[in-house]
């Protein structure tokens, strides 16, 4: 698999933890949380236009579509199932960008990617803060 396919697995994620936090904000009650949530989403929503342009750059095709495994909605969900789902994916991508991040054919992107991978790192933290003030 070379480096374009990869990163739009990454992309793949990248969506799903969008539709995620989606789901989750009418469920943030306190209006605090809502905007948490909402913010880190429409970063997500960032980070998609930044994947999408990294795999353009290695001359691959970006993909629109969710990776299951973090998308799916299979029944009613608590606020905190969808953020520990939106925090899995997360960490996912954070692992898979820092597997990537070495490849030397990925330098024409890397200083972008490495942001992604960063804001994620703290997006965790704050997900975190969320998950326990609404418990």
């Amino acid at each position: 698999m070379n480096l374009a396919d990869r990163l739009n697995q990454v992309l793949g994620v990248e969506w799903a933890c969008v539709r995620s936090l989606r789901r989750a904000e009418p469920l943030a009650t306190d209006p605090a949380l809502r905007e948490v949530v909402k913010r880190i989403r429409k970063e997500s929503s960032v980070h998609c236009v930044t994947l999408a342009n990294a795999v353009r750059a290695l001359g691959g095709h970006p993909t629109d579509i969710p990776n299951p495994r973090f998308a799916l909605k299979l029944r009613d969900e608590t606020l905190n199932e969808i953020l520990d789902l939106a925090a899995s994916a997360m960490t996912h991508i954070v692992a898979e960008l820092s597997a990537l991040l070495d490849e030397p054919d990925l330098k024409p992107v890397r200083s972008p990617l490495a942001q992604v991978r960063q804001r994620h790192q703290d997006d965790l933290r704050w997900l975190q803060a969320v998950r326990d003030s609404a418990q």
